[in-house]
């Protein structure tokens, strides 16, 4: 298989220089993981009797578990977005009860839904290498995401076609837990040198290169900041765009484009947050001020203080709670 081959290629460099990892975020949190059930699915092979029964409700969790690792893998974002560890745990948990109580109508309820959380995240791991692809991706990155795709296909298959010989007979099973006990360590091998290919090299932060600014953009963003301090737009939750290009009698398009080519930030989310952050570290930094962290945020224009605090880490590198503690004890230190 040429996808195969190519990442064969990655391999080989990613073995060379190795330096001493400190593993960190969530691609190294949900490597653990999926290890400790990897091994445990292994040792469920090789063992027999209530041991192998244990491991192995702690190994039917491996597909999820690996998916996580698929979507650090190929996912920027810092953190996972809330379902993705849900349907994990789902896969862990059904596939750990249709194990230990393989009988009567809980474990039917649990076998199906074991099938189905499990198949669901054997094929969102085959989804994740391309679903943020890019035309301008390094051709490094190119071929790691065709040869993660090739040789996870390559196990699936062979897992398949185990089921298929049957596992009749004491030659049966054993052919049966060698083909699944082998594929599983493949599998592990190959997601460890994926993580440290993911560490050698990391997702470019870059985006792709913005269009200059027209003299509209210019003309506009002036504008844009008189309408934001004269209608108070940061203390507006769920403000839309939408809402700014009505206000401004403009496309959406040309607020977005103004936003991010004479403004300088990404997008219009991150430039209202912005401007909310500004005001909630002076309210923050206030040594009068005696509102809780969750009034301030609703102050400033956020609907909850999840999303409060995620753009006030973004924005600053602190916490609110560690930013009012930090500037109160600055200035009682004066």
């Amino acid at each position: 298989m040429a996808s195969t081959a190519t990442f064969g290629t990655s391999l080989a460099a990613v073995g060379r220089g190795l330096r001493p990892w400190r593993p960190r975020g969530r691609l190294a949190l949900h490597a653990v993981i999926a290890t400790a059930s990897f091994v445990s699915y292994i040792l469920a092979r090789l063992l027999d009797g209530d041991a192998a029964t244990g491991f192995l409700a702690i190994g039917v969790g491996a597909c999820g578990w690996a998916w996580l690792v698929a979507r650090a893998l190929f996912d920027p974002s810092e953190r996972d977005v809330e379902w993705a560890p849900i349907v994990a745990g789902v896969v862990a948990v059904t596939g750990a009860i249709s194990v230990l109580a393989p009988h009567g109508m809980l474990g039917r309820v649990t076998d199906n839904a074991y099938a189905i959380s499990g198949s669901a995240a054997l094929l969102l791991t085959f989804v994740e290498p391309f679903l943020r692809w890019r035309p301008d991706l390094p051709a490094v990155e190119k071929r790691f995401r065709y040869g993660f795709t090739g040789i996870y296909a390559s196990l699936v298959v062979a897992s398949v076609l185990g089921l298929w010989t049957g596992s009749d007979g004491p030659h049966g099973q054993m052919r049966d837990d060698l083909i699944k006990g082998g594929c599983a360590v493949i599998g592990l091998i190959a997601m460890w040198v994926a993580v440290r290919f993911r560490q050698l090299h990391p997702h470019t932060a870059t985006a792709p290169s913005r269009r200059a600014a027209t003299s509209e953009d210019v003309i506009l963003a002036p504008r844009l900041m008189r309408l934001l301090v004269d209608e108070d737009l940061a203390a507006r939750p769920e403000l839309k765009i939408a809402e700014v290009a009505v206000l401004l009698r403009q496309p959406e398009y040309r607020v977005s484009q103004c936003i991010s080519t004479v403004l300088g930030f990404a997008n219009f989310n991150r430039w209202i947050n912005h401007h909310r952050i500004a005001r909630a570290k002076i309210l923050l930094a206030d040594p009068v001020e005696r509102r809780s962290i969750l009034e301030i945020a609703f102050a400033c224009g956020f609907a909850s203080l999840g999303p409060f605090n995620r753009a006030f880490r973004d924005e600053t590198g602190m916490t609110p709670r560690g930013y009012r503690a930090a500037s109160r004890s600055e200035t009682s230190s004066r």
